[in-house]
């Protein structure tokens, strides 16, 4: 079925040859907007494109895959229509190889194919982050320690102005960040020069050119126009019947004094004016006939105008000119030296990269830059190489612009045809939706061309998409509703005007029942602790848990399956329809996880929700993953006393609490001076005091220490020779400590999280590092510099709840959302530090005298942390918006906050300026919860905000909802658990007060069941639980064999990894093969090369699977056997069975109750006379050992013998085990 395209879009699919900004808001199906694109210039016309002619840019890899997907489907279907067309199969076979890529790649490939005009090794690699975090690390620590030694005046009074504590992580700090900051600009060293330069100013005429002086009289003056406004609109109150007017001249006065504060001319005359601001005092008014309200109203901006006259001489004005510039003066040393130190810093880093042969991902773009464009006194031009892109790319295809950043700007500025008159890049993205500034994305890019392109078709053309095909038009109202007033050009950039508005484009059918509901904004009024009050031992509700059982209950209604929401499914029944929500389809959002998801999790499955949520930190904090990252530590250093003590208690140690204070007071009894500290000491000494002796306090703790840490000694020995990846494997085995994580709650999750540790550590072999040690300091790095993995991350089940940050739900949506934690205080930290730093104005700090130990800001510091604050609301307005859009059906947004009522008195008399909220007042917001409150301000009163009944804004439904309210049932609980706790207490523990009652009590206590022993039988038994039973042994229970060194492998040669890991690989390729069908290495490699391409074996378990063994076992006998029953259907792969066996037959007892034995049997075929029962073996057996494997496994098979017979009827004729290690069959009895 053909697309039917909104003219927006068709301008957008069909303009060719200029520059073309695309302002695609969130659901206006930009993406496919674009694939069309590309498809129409590759296919039609007279002479259509070749896609090798065209350069899609994404930021993501996920996001080129999508789209070379979709591209290669629409060519392949257009191929159905046209299949003899030579230039769409020229295209189909190309697609796989266009550049269609992430900026890093298309830089990566640049640079591989161009090295040559630059001074590298054609080898080189791109660092593992890791690794990289390492070498800074390193190449940081080296340079701090030789200025040490130097002794240099400047780094001396440097670190002692600026360092914090007895540690350099914060002067470490300061240089990376700008370091981080020069490195996001095309030409970084020209970056640190211009912040030199700009402390070379001697005047105030010359500070007046700076760039943070006019962003100071630029913010100065919109601030002033605002209040102006506000001045004029209580002026205007003050006019009408029953207003204030004896106000008036007063507030002339204030209009006046605003207006001086504007017409400064410069910087002196500005401060100069402010200082003597004054407001006169206001009439005092006694008329009964003056209008209370119209009264407030004016009292209430006059009030708001002053504070923020005052807010503005604090911030702008508490210097002198002169105290200015000797602020520049007096700083001038210390940020001189840190340009110094973060320019010596990059020079080092680059070398130790060099020496390595490393790059990172800023090297690929600044690599690329080098060979695009040549760079002399500041000004740019194309090399041969730019000159010849330019010829080969058509058009230059860039997603998500509003992502961009200068360095890539100048990339794709430096490929196009702009400066041959005949511009051909195409831009789409959201400004709105920009929300990665902490990666120092610059939206600017965007708005620059925004407000200077025209809507007109010409060279450079905008076109504004503004239809949303995602949301209902409920959903869509409430985010216009809300962004209309709060979205301002003088906060954050974007004015939300009816362009960038979003316009339903989305069709849902008319349904009868609960569909197409309102947004909703629940506030909880009140706060945690309440339990307290009423009993100091109460577990309180935090103000977390509070926010998460409001949702629980709304989640319950709404999924509720009879009166909940009805959304659409266009899966529905297979042509698509209505149904009830299920716990899949919702989704919480939440603006940070830390602190928040837990909390959420717990409370969803608590009332019987089931929840899940992703975490991008919480790895190293996984107990499973502290404890073998602690054993590491140990293997290469037992003396460490905090990952030993981790280790002990541990189910590897299996050391209790009172057994290690008792080690340690044995040692502090009894040893003598000097002697080794530490736990390690204490057990070196504890060893001798009682050698053979048993220790008489606590029995068996001697043989438990002794073999914990024999097991460390060979593992100490180990760590010599294997590789940090096979210690782990080994580590895993040897301790049992995988299992027993396997069989804890979340087994899954703790399993996928070892693994995970394999893997990093697989990745560190690649890396320019080597040996245990330099893992240990790897791993600890990527936790100093906050480097988390986040937990494993498995696939739950479809109908959960989904916890998910705001940033991970961008570009993705849901039929539920509940934008949660709207109370949550907005993070300002950025600019509280001494030492503030931003990409355009340079380099703001304290002003600190040494001599006289006084600090305080410089006027740039202030500019620079008012810029700082500006960018972090807008940013967060952006984030909200984000966060409203990902709804499809439903937004349902909550808060909780113990002061409503507060603030909404303190926002009554908001005023709007066109419709929208003058940012003066958008600016004093500390959450989303803020905002929100403000865009109701004015329009309702707070009694109806906050009123028992709610209110209906049209577009908002509004509900408050009491703390007390939520947990009464609790309260009456807790109430009625203190009178019987208080009454229990008050009892006489001797006085029998029942005797009746007491006599049947003790009746009770003195019973005995009859049937006692049949109390003790298992209902059902695994294999696994038999061979703890000690009926039979685990097949993977091998004794440990060292590895063998690389060294001394034989050549060609494949030493096998042991256990369970590879039992279970080998299990699994046996159940997938046929086989009938893989009789040669040809065969078998392209079957399993098959399974790795359809994800059904992953690469780990391969690696552990020996072709040989495999082919051996395929071309033996019993393979041959095997065979021929596959191709005739008569062979049953990984049979589950469950079998009752009477408790007697198991030597459990004289019942004859039944016993079920659950198995899966590897393999069983049908052939004349019965069948015949295979099980595959992997043990590390000898030649001429075949009795172990019979003496190991007889009663299974005979259990798997009786278990195969009762469920088919017929008799097993032989049972054979195949030992892949011998490559032999061996029949059993």
């Amino acid at each position: 079925m053909a697309i039917s395209w909104t003219e927006e879009q068709k301008a957008v699919i069909e303009s060719r040859n200029r520059n073309l900004l695309v302002s695609a808001a969130a659901g206006s199906g930009k993406t496919a907007v674009l694939v069309e694109r590309i498809i129409r210039m590759i296919t039609e016309g007279e002479a259509p494109l070749r896609i090798d002619q065209l350069l899609v840019m994404t930021f993501t890899k996920a996001a080129a895959d999508e789209m070379r997907e979709r591209v290669l489907k629409a060519v392949d279907e257009k191929l159905m229509e046209n299949p003899d067309s030579s230039h769409l199969q020229m295209q189909a076979a190309m697609i796989p190889y266009a550049q269609i890529t992430t900026i890093d790649s298309f830089c990566l490939g640049l640079i591989k194919d161009h090295y040559n005009k630059l001074d590298i090794d054609p080898a080189f690699r791109v660092g593992d982050e890791g690794e990289l975090i390492l070498l800074r690390a390193d190449v940081m620590k080296e340079m701090l320690e030789e200025y040490y030694e130097k002794a240099d005046p400047l780094f001396e009074k440097f670190v002692e102005t600026y360092a914090t504590g007895k540690s350099d992580k914060g002067i470490e700090n300061y240089i990376m960040q700008v370091f981080t900051f020069s490195q996001s600009n095309p030409w970084p060293i020209e970056w640190l020069d211009q912040c030199r330069k700009e402390l070379e100013t001697s005047d105030m005429d010359q500070i007046m050119d700076t760039g943070w002086m006019k962003f100071l009289m630029k913010d100065a003056g919109l601030q002033l126009s605002e209040l102006k406004f506000q001045v004029e609109k209580a002026m205007e109150v003050c006019e009408e019947e029953n207003g204030p007017e004896a106000y008036l001249p007063m507030l002339a006065n204030d209009l006046q004094l605003l207006d001086r504060l504007s017409l400064a001319e410069d910087y002196e005359a500005f401060n100069e004016q402010l200082k003597k601001a004054s407001f006169d005092r206001l009439a005092s008014i006694r008329s009964k006939d003056i209008d209370a309200g119209k009264k407030a109203f004016v009292t209430g901006i006059r009030d708001r105008v002053k504070k923020a006259v005052g807010k503005l001489l604090d911030l702008y004005c508490f210097e002198s000119p002169e105290e200015v510039l000797s602020d520049i003066r007096g700083t001038r040393d210390a940020v001189t030296t840190l340009l110094h130190l973060a320019g010596e810093y990059a020079r080092r880093y680059q070398e130790k990269k060099r020496e390595k042969n490393l790059v990172d991902f800023n090297d690929l773009e600044h690599y690329a830059l080098e060979i695009l464009l040549t760079r002399e006194e500041g000004k740019t031009a194309a090399t041969e190489v730019a000159d010849e892109l330019s010829r080969q790319f058509e058009e230059i295809l860039v997603d998500e612009y509003q992502d961009s950043n200068d360095v890539q700007e100048a990339l794709i500025g430096s490929i196009s045809r702009e400066r041959f008159g005949t511009p051909n890049v195409f831009m789409v993205g959201d400004v709105k939706q920009s929300i990665y500034q902490f990666r120092l994305a610059r939206p600017q890019l965007f708005l620059e061309k925004y407000d200077s392109y025209s809507k007109e078709e010409g060279n450079y053309q905008k076109i504004e998409l503004h239809q949303n095909f995602r949301s209902r038009a409920e959903v869509l109202r409430s985010i216009n509703e809300v962004f209309y007033q709060i979205m301002t050009k003088n906060l954050g950039n974007i004015q939300y005007t009816k362009d960038a508005a979003l316009h339903p484009g989305a069709e849902f059918p008319e349904e009868e029942g609960r569909a197409g509901e309102k947004t909703e904004f629940l506030m909880i009024h009140g706060s945690g602790n309440l339990l307290k009050q009423l009993d100091d031992d109460a577990v309180d509700y935090t103000s977390r848990e509070m926010e998460a059982k409001v949702i629980a209950g709304k989640i319950k209604e709404l999924t509720d399956p009879v009166n909940g929401l009805l959304i659409w499914d266009k899966r529905f029944g297979g042509k698509g329809g209505y149904r009830i929500a299920g716990y899949g389809d919702v989704v919480i959002l939440l603006r940070s996880l830390s602190g928040w998801a837990e909390d959420f999790v717990n409370v969803l499955m608590n009332e019987g929700i089931p929840a899940y949520a992703e975490r991008k930190t919480g790895y190293f904090t996984a107990p499973e993953v502290e404890t073998i990252l602690s054993m590491l530590n140990i293997i290469d250093n037992p003396m460490q006393d905090i990952p030993l003590a981790a280790v002990l208690k541990s189910p590897i140690g299996r050391v209790t609490d009172e057994e290690m204070a008792h080690l340690m007071a044995v040692w502090k009894k009894t040893a003598k001076k000097g002697q080794d500290r530490g736990l390690y000491g204490a057990w070196q000494h504890y060893r001798k005091e009682y050698g053979e002796l048993d220790d008489p306090e606590y029995p068996g703790l001697f043989h438990k220490l002794e073999t914990f840490f024999e097991l460390l000694s060979l593992y100490r020995e180990k760590s010599t020779y294997l590789s940090i990846h096979e210690l782990l494997y080994d580590l895993y085995e040897g301790t049992g400590y995988y299992d027993y994580i396997s069989a804890m709650p979340a087994g899954e999750v703790r399993r996928a999280n070892l693994a995970m540790l394999v893997e990093k550590a697989s990745a560190y072999e690649r890396t320019s590092y080597t040996g245990l040690f330099h893992f240990i300091r790897y791993i600890e790095n990527l936790k100093k510099y906050d480097t988390d993995f986040g937990e494993a991350s498995l696939a739950g089940e479809e109908n959960t709840v989904r916890v998910m940050s705001i940033h991970k739900s961008k570009g993705l949506e849901f039929p539920v959302v509940f934008l949660a934690g709207m109370a949550k205080k907005f993070n300002k930290q950025d600019s509280y530090g001494k030492i503030l730093i931003d990409p355009d104005l340079g380099i703001g700090t304290d002003h600190l005298d040494l001599e006289r130990r006084v600090k305080a800001p410089t006027l740039k510091k202030h500019v620079l942390g008012r810029k700082m604050n500006l960018g972090a609301m807008g940013e967060e307005l952006r984030v909200l918006y984000v966060a409203m859009t990902r709804a499809k059906e439903k937004l349902i947004m909550t808060g909780l906050d113990r002061y409503l009522d507060k603030k909404l008195e303190r926002f009554a008399d908001i005023i709007r300026v066109d419709g929208q909220i003058p940012f003066t007042i958008l600016g004093s917001a500390d959450s989303y919860l803020d905002w929100m409150l403000m865009s109701l301000s004015g329009k309702y009163s707070p009694s109806q905000i906050l009123g028992e009944e709610g209110a209906d804004t049209g577009n908002l439904i509004l509900k408050e909802l009491s703390v007390s309210g939520l947990v009464g049932e609790e309260i009456e609980r807790q109430a009625e658990k203190k009178l019987t706790k208080d009454a229990l207490l008050s009892l006489d523990t001797v006085r029998v007060y029942d005797q009746e009652f007491a006599k049947d009590l003790r009746a009770a206590f003195d019973y005995r069941y009859p049937h006692e022993a049949d109390t003790r039988l298992h209902t059902k038994l695994t294999v696994s639980e038999l061979k703890k039973q000690g009926q039979f042994t685990d097949e993977e229970e091998s004794e440990f064999l060292p590895t063998i060194p690389s060294f001394l492998k034989e050549e060609g040669k494949e030493e096998l990894p042991k256990g369970a890991f590879r039992g279970t690989a080998y299990h699994r390729a046996l159940e997938l093969l046929d086989f009938g069908k893989v009789r040669t290495r040809e065969d078998l490699h392209h079957a399993l090369e098959g399974f790795r391409r359809d994800q059904r074996m992953d690469e780990e378990s391969l690696s552990l699977l020996s072709e040989d063994m495999l082919l051996s076992f395929l071309n033996s006998s019993l393979g041959n056997r095997l065979a021929a029953a596959q191709l005739s259907g008569r062979l049953k792969k990984e049979q589950q069975f469950v079998v009752g066996i009477p408790a007697r037959d198991m030597d459990a007892g004289d019942s004859d109750e039944r016993i079920l034995i659950q198995g899966i049997i590897d393999a069983y075929m049908e052939e004349e006379g019965g069948l015949v029962l295979v099980d595959y073996k992997t043990d590390h057996i000898g030649p001429g050992e075949e009795n172990v494997l019979v003496g190991r496994y007889q009663m299974q098979m005979d259990y798997y013998e009786r278990a195969l017979e009762q469920m088919t009827g017929k008799r097993v004729k032989e049972k054979i085990i195949y030992s892949m290690t011998l490559k032999k069959e061996i029949p059993l009895a």
